[in-house]
């Protein structure tokens, strides 16, 4: 499934309102992923079993339909925003799920490459607007998803 996608300037290009979008999906996704290692390497400050299924079915489903519902508004993506989401996605599933080294490789330069485009002022600004708005995962881990992301920003 390899990509020879340019995914700097592919992230690059997307508008300042994309991004927002994608800085929330990200600390969301990144978040839910924290809390699953957490709770499968029994951590002490580790969620329990509902509030650990709770966020790995929220962080999912918003990944699935592209979609994030918080309180009253769900926020959406443009088509061109929605289709690179969707191959990066597939890079995921194959490098992942399926153990594909080179598709493994991609999906983490696209990765990167997505949070370096985001940056740090619309990462923090995605914490506040989760912090105040985002009830499927708890106030506290959206830190571990922050610290993860920013160990992996070219930027830190």
């Amino acid at each position: 499934m390899r990509t020879m996608r340019n995914w700097k300037d592919t992230f690059m290009a997307l508008p300042d309102e994309e991004q927002q979008k994608l800085a929330i999906l990200r600390l969301i996704e990144c978040s839910n992923g924290v809390i699953q290692h957490s709770y499968r390497n029994e951590d002490a400050g580790a969620l329990d079993l509902e509030e650990t299924r709770a966020a790995m079915k929220f962080s999912m489903g918003c990944m699935k339909t592209q979609t994030i519902p918080l309180g009253d508004e769900v926020i959406t993506f443009a088509p061109e925003t929605a289709e690179i989401m969707r191959e990066v996605r597939k890079l995921y599933i194959s490098g992942f799920k399926e153990q594909n080294e080179e598709d493994y490789e991609e999906f983490m330069k696209a990765s990167v490459a997505n949070l370096d485009s985001i940056g740090q002022d619309r990462m923090i600004r995605a914490r506040q607007i989760l912090f105040d708005d985002l009830y499927e995962i708890p106030q506290h881990c959206l830190d571990w998803g922050l610290s993860y992301i920013f160990g992996l920003m070219k930027w830190k």
